[in-house]
């Protein structure tokens, strides 16, 4: 269905360059003004506990200011069709109103665009019912066709999103639109300015999810025209509470206040100035400086600073902390001809692998996993069944790999980036898997080699991980584990009839404990065919200035620039 978050899998690395064991402070430390870890449960809403935001000693907000932030890598899109990733939505979701989004700290549906929606009986039609205040930075007025715009660009092959699978062949018309072959969307229909209805082809209960993702944002088709798509993608102008200002790439990107914004007194800050700056360490000078006003989560912190200033009782309450909706796993290529075909052999390398190692190695900014959920995805089992909670377990494992026939061990080869964290967690893993006689090949790989290899399933392990695109379980089940995505996002070669024939119900059921049911039936079936070998699921960290107030984390969305404000200091 979807591509990988590549530049996101960039940023969870980079952000996990080794320092030592973080002293005194493990995977749920955090300082006093910390969110809490976004547990969630199978009600299909994740919320995260905790303060939100640092607000002590200042009751009302007030409205003015410029604060600056480090951004450690540059743009790649600021076009909301092409933009796939977590460093330009820190932007795009400040520009751009798109119909639906969430509420402050979880995975529950808001209204944004549209303040209301009626959905048909049989889940196939939704009506939106639009803002009828809304306009563009420009003063031109939002319409239910601007919506409409946006929705024919991302299934134009001129344009060549990588949301078009999102859509296609969702929405009614959206095929022979993409093929050329109408030239409207059938299924898009706008009843004056302010109703927009979509037809679908098939009930969607994660639809919503999927319209709060900034690829559907309305755009200024007339504006888009007048300067061309290739300038809009770097001259981006939206609805949203901020306007691009100036963008210098590789230097600066800088926002200011939207004057037309809907909802009064948002944002609070006058500008933000966004600065380019890979050194995590310098971001980390200034922020001691006080020049930058936070280190986002997206942004990475050194990991020498992350340690030092975790136990710096200055910066130890500036902390906030949020469990990233994403796994980190290996892949166990299910193809003949490898012992790994064995489930016993998968099922013993599941118990091998000491977890909390991994979590040490990463100073503690990770949590050990034995399930493909997240945390804070709705869905997530609590406790998962005696069976195939695998726990380690070197002893047990070497008895499994006798019962397969591999008394003595074999030899393996792993595929993995050549991130020089992942390099060092994949030695641990082969440390780990030698203790029970499996001797393991790390072939380390540049980022597009080793996502190439791994769909290609060239090697019988891979190292892996999973970010979320929308918090649904479809996310992850349907789209890594089902047998239609082999050669695409299904990296163990995992084919379970009585699997895919349960995600395609799954896929269409209303939501509620029924559907979560399944989804935990599903889970638990393919954690006992043991195709994969969950590690971990990382736990993401920004620092905030004690005058920057607002502050929250989210487990969808990005840093929540709209509801800052600056406190006198």
């Amino acid at each position: 269905m979807s591509a990988k978050w590549k530049s996101a899998v960039a940023v969870a690395s980079s952000a996990l360059v080794l320092a030592g064991v973080l002293a005194g402070c493990g995977s749920s430390g955090s300082g006093n003004n910390a969110t809490g870890s976004g547990a969630s449960s199978n009600n299909g809403t994740a919320t995260s506990s905790g303060s939100t935001g640092n607000t002590a000693g200042q009751t009302q907000p007030t409205s003015g200011g410029t604060i600056q932030i480090d951004m450690d890598q540059d743009f790649s899109h600021l076009d909301p069709a092409l933009a796939y990733d977590i460093i330009d939505w820190e932007v795009l979701e400040q520009i751009y109103t798109p119909l639906v989004s969430y509420k402050p700290g979880t995975t529950e549906i808001a209204p944004l665009g549209a303040t209301s929606w009626d959905v048909s009986s049989d889940g196939k039609t939704y009506t939106f019912h639009l803002r009828p205040d809304m306009k563009f930075s420009n003063g031109d007025k939002v319409t239910a066709q601007s919506y409409i715009d946006e929705f024919e660009r991302v299934l134009s092959k001129t344009i060549n999103s990588p949301a078009e699978s999102f859509i296609d062949p969702l929405i009614v018309g959206s095929t022979a639109y993409h093929n050329g072959s109408a030239k409207t969307v059938t299924g898009l229909k706008a009843q004056g300015d302010d109703t927009l209805v979509i037809q679908l082809t098939k009930p969607e209960p994660f639809f919503l999810n999927v319209l709060a993702m900034p690829f559907f944002s309305a755009v200024d088709q007339s504006y888009i025209n007048s300067i061309g798509d290739k300038a809009f993608d770097h001259k981006p102008m939206g609805s949203g509470p901020f306007e691009q200002k100036s963008y210098q790439p590789g230097n600066e990107l800088v926002l200011v206040k939207n004057p037309n914004y809907f909802i009064p007194g948002t944002p609070k800050l006058d500008e933000v100035d966004m600065v380019i700056n890979s050194n995590l360490q310098a971001s980390a000078l200034k922020f001691k400086q006080g020049t930058s006003a936070f280190i986002s989560w997206n942004s990475s912190i050194d990991s020498q600073d992350f340690v030092s200033m975790m136990n710096d009782p200055q910066y130890k309450n500036d902390f906030y902390k949020q469990d990233e909706v994403a796994t980190y796993y290996i892949a166990l290529n299910t193809k003949p001809n490898s012992p790994i075909r064995n489930k016993l052999v998968r099922q013993a390398i599941n118990m091998a692998i000491d977890k909390q190692k991994l979590v040490k190695l990463l100073n503690g900014r990770a949590v050990a996993t034995n399930q493909i959920l997240p945390p804070a995805m709705p869905g997530y089992e609590k406790t998962l069944p005696a069976n195939v909670d695998y726990q380690y377990n070197p002893t047990k494992a070497k008895q499994l790999l006798q019962q397969a026939g591999y008394p003595n061990g074999f030899t393996v080869d792993m595929v993995s980036s050549n991130n020089s964290t992942v390099e060092l967690l994949t030695q641990s893993i082969q440390s780990d898997l030698a203790q029970i006689g499996i001797t393991v090949k790390l072939h380390p790989e540049s980022e597009s080699s080793w996502l190439q290899d791994n769909t290609d399933l060239k090697y019988p392990m891979g190292f892996d991980d999973w970010f979320q695109d929308f918090p649904d379980p479809y996310d992850f089940l349907d789209v890594l584990l089902n047998g239609d995505e082999i050669g695409q996002n299904n990296n163990a070669n995992y084919n379970n009839p009585t699997v895919n024939k349960e995600l395609a119900q799954a896929a269409t059921m209303p939501n509620g404990p029924e559907r979560y049911a399944l989804y935990s039936k599903i889970q638990n079936q393919i954690l006992a065919d043991a195709p994969w070998v969950p590690l971990y699921n990382p736990v993401q960290y920004a620092i905030v200035q004690p005058w920057v107030k607002g502050f929250y984390m989210s487990p969808v969305l990005q840093d929540p620039l709209q509801n800052l404000w600056v406190a006198p200091h």
